[in-house]
C-alpha cells in the first residue's frame, strides 16, 4: 500500500534522506573532471552552476567540512573552491543520477519550480543592486537556495502539490492550502530539513520571524509607501527600521512575487502590496520599484530560459498568450485539451461527490483509453460495514451482483482504515485474490495488471477506485490514475 505522508514529522521523515536529482551527464561529467589530474574548479564551475542541487549539496558539504570558517558559505562556486576535489568527490553519495524526460510530470515541475526560484534571485539580486547593499551575490545564492526543499517536493511528491496549487489557484491562502494538503506549512518543513542537512545558517534565518517581518510589521512597511509620486516615509520603529536594512527581507519578498506571478498571474491582488513594501526598502517610488521588479524578470529570461515554463517577462508582456489564466480564445483552439485538464474544468462549482466520482470515472477511461476498458468504483459505508458497486464500466452486471462483496477482505480493510493506493501486478495477484471478497476473481486473470485507491468522503462513507488494465501498466499511469482521484476528491 502506497500512503502519502501528512504532517511535519512525515514528511521530515520521508524527505530528509532523499538523494537529491542531478542529470546524469553532469554527474558523469564531475566524476571525470575529479579524476582528471589537471582539472581545475575554474572549468568545473560551469558544470556546477547548471545543476541546482548538485549545487546544493556541495554548498551543505563545505558547511558541513569548514568548521573554522568566520561566516557561511552562500555561493557554491566558494564553497567548491573551499573544500577542493576532495570534498566534491564526497557529494555524490547525495546525488540521485536521473534523465530528464519531458513527458514526466515531475521532471517538468522540479525544472519549472528552479526556474520560478532563479527568477526570484534575479529580483532579489536587481532590488539589491538598487538598495546599494554590498555581497550582492549572496543575496542572489540565499534567494535561490530558500525553495529546494519545495524543488523536491515537486519531484517527490508531485500530485500533493499540483493539489495545493490547484487550491491556492481557486483563491485560498498559501497558509490553507498548504496545512490542508501536506499537513504542515512547507517553510516549516524547510527548516526542518536545512538544519538536518546543514544549510547555510543565514538561509535558514530567511525563514525565521526574528530575521524577516511578520505579517503587520510588513504592513507597517507597506504604508510608509503613502502614494505613487512620493518617496516613502521613514519607520519609526527600531526593529522594523533594522529588518528593513537586512538583505534577507529582499530574499523573502522575492519569492513571495515570484510565486505569486507564477501561480496566480501578474494580475494577482497581492502583488501591489509587495510593491508597496519594496518601494519602502528601497526608498524609491512606487511606480519605480514595480518598473526595477518587471525589468529584473527581463535579466532572469535573458540569462536562462528553460521550455518547462514561460518566462514572468513573457507572462508580463502578454498574458493572453503565456499564462491559463486568460482566454485568448484563438490561442484555446489550437491547444489540445488533455482529459486531466477537462476534468479539471468540469469539476469546478461540482460539490455532490456521486457527480465528481462519474466524472473522474469518464476521465480515467478517457487516460487510459487503449490500456484499460473496466473501471469500478465501490462504496463502503461504515456504520454497517457494507461494501457495494457504485458505479462501473466495461463489466458484465450479472457477475457484480454475484460476487460476495461483504465477505471478509484484508485489502478491503485497509482501503476503508485510510487513503492508500496499491498497483498490483500479475507477481502479486496470487497473493491479492485470497485476500479481497469471496468470487472477485472472477472479475480479474493473472496477466493483467490492477489499481486500487481509497477516497473518503467523510466518516461514514468511503469510494474505492479500482481500474483493470488489458496487460501491464507502468509506475507513471499509476501516479496519473492516483492524481485524477484527488482532483474529484
Amino acid at each position: 500500500m502506497n500512503k502519502s505522508p501528512f504532517g511535519l514529522n512525515e514528511w521530515l521523515l520521508y524527505l530528509q534522506d532523499r538523494k537529491f536529482p542531478v542529470g546524469s551527464d553532469s554527474i558523469a561529467k564531475l566524476k571525470k573532471q575529479i579524476k582528471t589530474p589537471d582539472e581545475t574548479l575554474d572549468r568545473m564551475q560551469k558544470n556546477i552552476a547548471s545543476e541546482p542541487m548538485l549545487a546544493f549539496a556541495i554548498l551543505n558539504q563545505a558547511n558541513t567540512m569548514v568548521e573554522y570558517k568566520r561566516n557561511d558559505i552562500k555561493s557554491p562556486i566558494h564553497a567548491a573552491s573551499m573544500i577542493g576535489m576532495a570534498g566534491i568527490s564526497k557529494v555524490f553519495d547525495a546525488l540521485d543520477s536521473y534523465i530528464a524526460n519531458g513527458k514526466n510530470p515531475a521532471h517538468r515541475a522540479f525544472s519549472r519550480e528552479v526556474q520560478i526560484s532563479y527568477e526570484a534571485a534575479a529580483i532579489a539580486r536587481r532590488w539589491a543592486i538598487e538598495k546599494k547593499i554590498s555581497h550582492v551575490e549572496d543575496v542572489f545564492w540565499i534567494t535561490f537556495f530558500r525553495d529546494a526543499v519545495r524543488w523536491l517536493l515537486w519531484y517527490h511528491a508531485h500530485d500533493e502539490m499540483e493539489q495545493l496549487t490547484q487550491r491556492v489557484r481557486r483563491g485560498e491562502s498559501n497558509v490553507t492550502a498548504e496545512n490542508e494538503s501536506l499537513g504542515c506549512r512547507i517553510d516549516e518543513l524547510t527548516v526542518a530539513l536545512f538544519k538536518y542537512w546543514k544549510v547555510p545558517t543565514v538561509i535558514i534565518e530567511s525563514f525565521l520571524t526574528d530575521q524577516v517581518p511578520t505579517a503587520e510589521e510588513l504592513q507597517s512597511i507597506a504604508r510608509l509607501t503613502h502614494t505613487p509620486d512620493q518617496l516613502p516615509g521613514f519607520a519609526e520603529d527600531k526593529r522594523i527600521t533594522i529588518l528593513m536594512n537586512s538583505p534577507l527581507i529582499l530574499a523573502y519578498c522575492a519569492t513571495r512575487v515570484s510565486q505569486e506571478a507564477n501561480i496566480v498571474g501578474w494580475g494577482s491582488k497581492n502583488l501591489p502590496f509587495f510593491y508597496r513594501v519594496i518601494a519602502a526598502i528601497i526608498h524609491i517610488r512606487l511606480g519605480d520599484a514595480i518598473q526595477v521588479t518587471h525589468f529584473a524578470t527581463t535579466e532572469a529570461a535573458r540569462d536562462v530560459r528553460h521550455p518547462a515554463k514561460h518566462s514572468l517577462a513573457a507572462q508580463l508582456l502578454s498574458p493572453a498568450l503565456f499564462t491559463h489564466t486568460t482566454g485568448a480564445a484563438s490561442a484555446a483552439k489550437k491547444a489540445k485539451v488533455t482529459p486531466l485538464a477537462q476534468l479539471q474544468t468540469k469539476l469546478k462549482g461540482i460539490t455532490d461527490h456521486k457527480q465528481r466520482t462519474t466524472l473522474a470515472m469518464k476521465a480515467l477511461l478517457a487516460i487510459f483509453k487503449g490500456h484499460s476498458e473496466q473501471v469500478l468504483i465501490l462504496r463502503h459505508t461504515t456504520s454497517d460495514n457494507k461494501l457495494s458497486p457504485l458505479l462501473q464500466f466495461g463489466y458484465d452486471v450479472k457477475t457484480l451482483k454475484e460476487i460476495k462483496w461483504n465477505s471478509p477482505s484484508g485489502v478491503i480493510a485497509k482501503l476503508v482504515s485510510k487513503r492508500v493506493a496499491v498497483h498490483f501486478d500479475e507477481n502479486k495477484f496470487a497473493s491479492m485474490t485470497k485476500d479481497l471478497p469471496d468470487g472477485i476473481d472472477a472479475l480479474l486473470n493473472g496477466k493483467q495488471h490492477l489499481f486500487l485507491a481509497s477516497s473518503p468522503i467523510n466518516e461514514q462513507e468511503t469510494y474505492i477506485y479500482w481500474l483493470a488494465g488489458k496487460g501491464q501498466l507502468d509506475r507513471n499511469q499509476f501516479d496519473t490514475f492516483k492524481r485524477v482521484i484527488k482532483l474529484a476528491d
